[in-house]
């Protein structure tokens, strides 16, 4: 395929990633539809040549269908669907309120989910196409202080590593990005807490200040960020689903810290491995793999 004619839809394009993920893409030639809650926040994408359009991802199932409809039309197609609408709820879960956190899993899980579901059918029709889900390694990590976070983001991961698995017959990839600290607005400005303040939790309240105060000195440029993402996309497209990665590190901290909990997790899984045996039925000694992929 030219590459050139690649049509990337990104949601959540106001600033940080999506923003430089958007420009990057412009940039290099391909097609952008850009989108955000708030379309005047995408000027200056309109300005590089972008396609802007206003989009809450919580809209209801039957908006975000009529949305997909509309977008499909724009170019005939598109070929690589960027979920990156998201915020940061900080605070301990007994912190934040039921409402708080649902909002949190509407945007950063349930948009995800029903803005996805209403391409899937144009992408599996065509027998092509990439989402790429911007996660993030706290969802493997469960940082105290940011645990609604990081479980809407463990949510996200687990979706799309399944559809990962659901698409491949349809030519269709999926892709969870995991960036590491990078120099956005996600944990200043951006940022809501719970507003049930609870002073026992100390070790959640350090977290969550030492994650708002290092904002502005992160270690990751966004740019150079956004434009690993679109290198990736651009250069894996064409590979089989089976050849790409359900969860792709961004960023040095990322892997490392990726690396960290999954060898910390074999080890305690191996530690505990007595508990995990003598539970069948007699005869059933023979280890057999689970029936899926």
């Amino acid at each position: 395929m030219d590459h050139n004619s690649l049509v990337f839809l990104i949601t959540g394009c106001s600033s940080g990633f999506g923003y430089e993920i958007a420009k990057t893409a412009r940039q290099r030639g391909f097609r952008v539809i850009a989108t955000a809650r708030r379309i005047e926040t995408l000027q200056p994408l309109k300005e590089l040549g972008a396609e802007t359009l206003q989009l809450d991802v919580t809209a209801s199932a039957t908006d975000l269908r009529a949305f997909s409809k509309q977008v499909w039309t724009m170019y005939g197609h598109v070929d690589v669907l960027i979920n990156n609408a998201g915020y940061v709820l900080g605070g301990a879960f007994e912190e934040c309120s039921p409402e708080e956190v649902q909002t949190q899993f509407s945007t950063n899980v349930f948009g995800v989910l029903n803005l996805t579901n209403a391409f899937l059918p144009y992408f599996r029709e065509r027998r092509s196409g990439m989402v790429v889900n911007i996660s993030s390694p706290g969802g493997s990590l469960g940082v105290s202080g940011l645990g609604a976070y990081c479980a809407s983001k463990a949510a996200l991961d687990s979706i799309s590593d399944t559809w990962a698995r659901e698409l491949a017959e349809f030519n269709v990839k999926c892709v969870s990005i995991q960036p590491g600290l990078f120099r956005t607005r996600v944990a200043g400005d951006n940022l809501k807490l719970g507003s049930n303040s609870i002073s026992e939790y100390t070790i959640a309240t350090r977290n969550l200040a030492h994650f708002h105060n290092q904002t502005g000195t992160e270690r990751g440029d966004p740019a150079i960020g956004a434009s690993r993402i679109v290198d990736f996309i651009a250069q894996n497209y064409d590979k089989a689903p089976s050849e790409l990665p359900l969860r792709l590190a961004l960023g040095p901290d990322a892997f490392e810290a990726m690396k960290m909990v999954l060898e910390g997790r074999l080890a305690e899984l191996e530690k505990w491995r007595e508990w995990s045996f003598g539970t069948d039925f007699a005869g059933h000694c023979i280890i057999v793999p689970a029936p899926w992929n």
